[in-house]
């Protein structure tokens, strides 16, 4: 749980910074990495957090069978 949650809150750092960056740019090139960047860290996100959730159920039918 704790390196998944680790894993979330980097790429919610990265994601930050990247919006920062994305306000900043002033070329096309910078914009669309930046965008790419962006997408790449909410994708990233998305995943680690339905993984959490997955273990998070699967934790919670482990109770229930005992």
């Amino acid at each position: 749980d704790t390196d998944f949650q680790k894993k979330i809150d980097y790429e919610i750092r990265m994601r930050d910074g990247t919006c920062k960056l994305l306000a900043a740019c002033t070329q096309r090139e910078q914009a669309l990495e930046a965008a790419k960047s962006l997408l790449t860290c909410n994708t990233r996100i998305m995943a680690y957090m339905s993984e959490l959730q997955r273990m998070k159920e699967a934790q919670v039918r482990q109770r229930r069978v005992r």
